[in-house]
């Protein structure tokens, strides 16, 4: 399973023209734009591409997926196929170069981003006449891409968010109720201020520094409209990287979080250092193998402001030679039916149709703390957001991580470090 962005071979991706996926001459997603012929049976073969999920959990699920496919359409034959975790990005890149990528592929919306930006994939907003009707809107919006139109190029298929989780012990000495949890950024720091001063600066609410979720959460874009430039050097982002700047100051947030000894938010509220943390919507069931003492202790509650989008989709390839079969593949593969059936093997994960909506199991908690989790992290994968443009490299997030660490010690002002991770990171998109 895989919940973390792939960083694709970008400048490999980049440097292709359509004619090099075998799609015509050109330098825009053209290639994926033409529709394609239903209605007829469906006869031929296909191949089909996951990503690091051939295992003993997962390999009777798709072989049985197939199998019920090519049973449902005689004369069909899906040939899987799975590809390692590590250098899927460079393996991606070399199936696009290659013209020999899969009909049906597991993408990421990062690589999805630049295979589609050359022609190598299908439109399925054009393909797919019931996408909005059968599919989360967040979903969809991870796959449609502002530089490359009104397109939509993949179908969401298992997708994860973060909700928010309380230490109640810790909550509860420290003078706060765990009935009236914060809602929003500004409502964590005044919390965190009062849990400060109440411990004498032994506990902490806040423990991570910000990054591209908290900058979105200010109400400023990312990019520009047409997504072609970063643009989030704002005057909205300044002032949340000052408050976050202010409670530094004050020692709401660990001292070392700036530093590379900083264990992480997670291990920390494991060891009830702090009291909030972010996870999935299995995050109490997991503990309870991991830690049970600490179980008890924890609560829920909806992630604050908007809450980060993790998903993975099914692409079809614009150059598949049975496009009919691909598009119908894909489809299968990603309907209601299938999908529940799939995440109920991945724990922490959830279905990308609007008919899961429908589930007892996202839709009403059985009253304990882990069903109220589930149903948070139903409810806010509705309005989740992939956070993460898919031009964004490591790079450009090292130096964006450098700039604020410089205005949160008081180094430069956060107008003047937000400005040079601004354009520090426009450098790199034009490299």
């Amino acid at each position: 399973m895989r919940s973390v962005r792939a960083t694709v071979t970008l400048a490999a991706l980049a440097s292709l023209t359509l004619t090099a996926c075998g799609v015509g001459g050109g330098s825009s997603s053209a290639g994926g734009d033409q529709a394609v012929a239903t209605g007829r049976p469906l006869s031929g073969s296909i191949t089909f591409q996951t990503w690091s999920l051939k295992n003993e959990k997962f390999t009777p699920y798709f072989d049985a997926l197939v199998k019920d496919f090519e049973n449902q359409h005689p004369g069909t034959t899906v040939d899987w196929l799975d590809q390692p975790g590590e250098g899927y990005s460079d393996k991606v890149t070399s199936q696009v170069t290659g013209g020999n990528l899969p009909d049906v592929v597991n993408l990421p919306p990062d690589i999805a981003h630049s295979v589609a930006k050359v022609g190598g994939l299908l439109d399925l907003a054009r393909n797919a006449p019931t996408l909005t009707k059968d599919y989360v809107g967040s979903g969809l919006t991870a796959y449609t891409y502002a530089d490359l139109g009104t397109g939509t190029y993949g179908f969401p298929w298992y997708l994860g968010t973060d909700i928010s989780l309380w230490n109640k012990g810790m909550l509860q000495r420290d003078g706060l109720d765990p009935a009236h949890l914060p809602k929003t950024f500004d409502e964590l720091v005044a919390q965190a201020r009062t849990m400060h001063d109440r411990s004498g600066g032994k506990d902490y609410l806040m423990s991570r520094p910000p990054g591209l979720s908290d900058i979105v959460n200010s109400g400023t874009p990312l990019m520009t409209p047409d997504g072609k430039k970063f643009a989030f050097a704002t005057a909205g982002a300044a002032a949340m990287l000052d408050k976050y700047t202010a409670a530094y100051a004050a020692g709401y947030l660990p001292s070392d979080v700036l530093t590379s000894t900083y264990e992480g938010n997670s291990a920390l509220f494991n060891k009830q250092v702090v009291a909030w943390t972010t996870g999935g919507g299995n995050y109490i069931s997991s503990t309870r193998q991991t830690n049970p003492s600490l179980v008890p202790q924890i609560i829920p509650s909806p992630a604050l402001d908007t809450a980060p989008l993790y998903v993975q989709g099914l692409s079809v390839s614009a150059r598949s030679k049975n496009l009919p079969l691909a598009l119908a593949f894909a489809q299968f593969a990603t309907d209601n039916a299938n999908q529940a059936a799939f995440v109920k093997l991945a724990p922490g994960y959830l279905p990308g149709t609007t008919a899961a909506a429908a589930d007892p199991a996202y839709s009403r908690s059985d009253g304990t703390p882990q069903g109220d989790a589930a149903v948070f992290a139903y409810q806010d994968m509705q309005k989740a957001v992939n956070f993460t443009p898919p031009v964004w490299t490591n790079a450009m997030d090292t130096f964006l991580n450098q700039q604020i660490a410089l205005a949160m010690t008081g180094k430069e002002s956060s107008t003047q470090a937000l400005q040079s991770a601004q354009d520090r990171a426009n450098q790199l998109l034009d490299q």
